[in-house]
């Protein structure tokens, strides 16, 4: 028996493991994917995500990762740019979380690839190579439920999520350097930012019926992109890097709600499987990488899942909330048009969006 059972290797899993492992703790991770693999993501490492990855002992820029200092609102033919209140990195999770999987094993966690987990009875995981048994589980399995688990229920016009990969013309290249670009459209939300190797990342986020409207296709989705003028341009002759776009349904942004009742007593829930903060303030690996180590420091003291969630609530459910509610703000139009405009006139009250939806300074060990 493992002292901590790890079900995924994305970045809250494999931040745990590492602090385990490093802690003296032995840890077995599960991870359903035999290798690097691209998941829909925005891909922007804010200034708490490039700390936690340095105490972990990754260096973003070592892996490529691409600066970003200012952020640029765009809406329609309009736009409006502002510095951001901290230095941000652009990397994808292709490579990233290879690496986080590689330094848990470098710190001496157990790692087992292309494992299915099947089923979870208390402290023993039914995989598809036998069972795995954890003193302590820690659930870190992304936005997706075990197989045998109550699936979330259906959210009425809820969010799909799209991302894609691109190069650039050189000249579109040097209008996005430095810079992440957010472009408001109706019912969603675009980002497009450079990561490693001259890519660009562009990651949309739109209400179930706009993606119906567009006709529930990525070609209705990338054509809607042509109505936004800054978009249009630096896409104009970009080379898509993927056959298809990634996609995923069905995303239940918000807060936890309180007491965070769940199927499976007694595991630590960690990154989206805990909550997903909207992405349109940019802190989703954040949470999942601040989760982690909160996971671990709770199994190397002892501590229960209880206490764990409960710190994790006092840690995340403010940044959640003033996300949410900027994102649902910028999907109503008169919202949008009103936050455009005073942005226009205002431009460092963007700086002060972003700083304002930021996890709390970590205190911990």
């Amino acid at each position: 028996m493992a002292d901590a059972l790890i079900l995924g290797g994305g970045l809250a899993g494999s931040a745990a493991a590492c602090l385990i492992a490093r802690g003296g703790g032995d840890v077995n991770l599960l991870e359903r994917e035999t290798g690097p693999h691209h998941k829909v993501c925005g891909e922007f490492l804010s200034v708490e995500a490039v700390a936690h990855l340095r105490q972990l002992g990754v260096e973003p820029l070592d892996l490529g990762a691409v600066p970003i200092h200012r952020m640029r609102l765009v809406w329609e033919n309009r736009e409006v740019e502002a510095a951001l209140p901290f230095a941000a990195l652009g990397l994808s999770r292709h490579v990233l979380d290879e690496t986080l999987i590689s330094q848990a094993v470098a710190n001496g966690a157990r790692v087992e690839r292309g494992v299915r987990v099947t089923g979870l009875d208390g402290h023993v995981a039914r995989t598809n190579v036998g069972e795995r048994e954890g003193r302590q589980v820690l659930i870190a399995t992304g936005k997706l439920p075990i197989r045998g688990e109550k699936a979330p229920a259906r959210i009425a016009n809820g969010h799909v999520g799209f991302k894609m990969h691109y190069r650039l013309a050189p000249s579109a290249a040097r209008q996005l350097a430095e810079t992440i670009v957010l472009a408001l459209l109706d019912d969603g939300y675009a980002g497009l930012q450079l990561v490693e190797n001259g890519r660009a990342n562009l990651c949309l986020v739109l209400r179930a019926q706009a993606f119906a409207r567009l006709g529930g296709d990525w070609q209705g989705v990338r054509a809607c992109l042509d109505g936004t003028s800054q978009l249009q341009r630096i896409l104009a002759d970009a080379e898509p890097l993927f056959a298809r776009p990634l996609a995923i349904a069905n995303l239940g942004y918000g807060p936890p709600p309180r007491g965070h009742a769940t199927d499976i007593a007694g595991a630590m829930f960690l990154g989206d499987r805990w909550a997903m903060t909207p992405s349109l303030t940019g802190d989703g690996m954040a949470i999942a990488l601040r989760s982690g180590l909160l996971a671990a420091g709770c199994v190397l003291a002892g501590e229960s899942a209880g206490t764990y969630h409960r710190l994790l609530a006092a840690e995340t459910r403010r940044q959640i909330a003033r996300a949410t509610i900027l994102q649902n703000g910028f999907e109503a139009p008169a919202f949008r048009h009103a936050a455009y405009w005073l942005a226009r006139l205002y431009p460092a009250l963007l700086t002060h969006a972003a700083r304002a939806t930021r996890l709390p300074d970590w205190s911990g060990p």
